[in-house]
């Protein structure tokens, strides 16, 4: 969902791709959120990023630092977890990036 380091960039873009249109994101925020605290933090977003992996078949330890690195690129409060305004925002910037350049 942040094409960044492999764990989240399996997560968030396949769980947004799957978000019917005018949800926000809310639904797939929500997926995240097993407390339902309205933030997102290490420990959910390490649990999405394997279940996710494993969907794809990938069985390897999901790397701590990549998801630290993710969280605080995207937890622009400095709280150390992501709320719905700061996935909003990364999503907002994807969508406004031109698309990488392919390789032949």
């Amino acid at each position: 969902m942040l094409m960044i380091a492999a764990p989240l960039a399996l997560a968030i873009p396949a769980a947004h791709a799957a978000e019917p249109a005018g949800d926000n994101g809310d639904r797939m925020f929500a997926m995240i959120d097993a407390n339902g605290d309205g933030k997102i933090d290490k420990a959910e977003l390490t649990k999405a990023a394997e279940a996710q992996a494993a969907k794809k078949g990938d069985t390897k330890p999901v790397d701590s630092a990549k998801i630290d690195e993710m969280i605080q690129r995207i937890d622009t409060n400095g709280d150390g977890a992501v709320d719905k305004a700061e996935m909003a925002a990364m999503r907002r910037a994807q969508a406004a990036a031109p698309p990488p350049e392919s390789k032949p």
